[in-house]
């Protein structure tokens, strides 16, 4: 069960560790990186390997590692899909306030997971599906035609 509520929660903008190695010790922001690492990998985005222990443990580390390499206008958002993929990842099946937990903070990451969608498109010409409930583009502000009140007759 863990497996497919993490699958679900990966799938719109998951990136896979295949062929990224782990242990950089010193990585720094580089966007040219994050850029790279997010289109040598756009074949694991739709459809991450976490049918296993291994393939959730590689999906985490590439994404801690491509927290490392965010550039710093889309870090943060990265690391608040870092923290939901970890909150998956510790799923107590069965457990409603674990699946609660998983949930809520699925739905808090939507908003972020559209930003480095919108991001990668942007800057590095990569875009990608993704699937969310949660509201994207800002809605205008409905401003009234006039500013006065009109005034309330009453009948006798």
């Amino acid at each position: 069960m863990r497996r497919h509520v993490l699958a679900a929660l990966v799938a719109p903008i998951a990136l896979a560790a295949s062929g990224c190695g782990g242990g950089d010790g010193d990585v720094q922001p580089d966007a040219e990186r994050f850029c790279g690492e997010a289109i040598a990998h756009t074949s694991a985005i739709v459809a991450p390997p976490v049918s296993d222990e291994a393939g959730l443990a590689a999906t985490l580390d590439f994404y801690r590692l491509m927290g490392q390499l965010a550039p710093l206008s889309i870090a943060e958002e990265w690391n608040q899909l870092v923290v939901a993929l970890e909150t998956a990842n510790s799923l107590v099946p069965g457990d409603p306030e674990s699946e609660q937990l998983v949930a809520a903070t699925a739905y808090a990451s939507e908003a972020a997971a559209y930003r480095v969608h919108a991001w990668l498109d942007r800057n590095c010409g990569l875009t990608l599906p993704i699937t969310t409930i949660a509201p994207h583009d800002p809605v205008p502000a409905i401003t009234p035609t006039t500013t006065s009140v009109p005034p309330v007759t009453t009948v006798p």
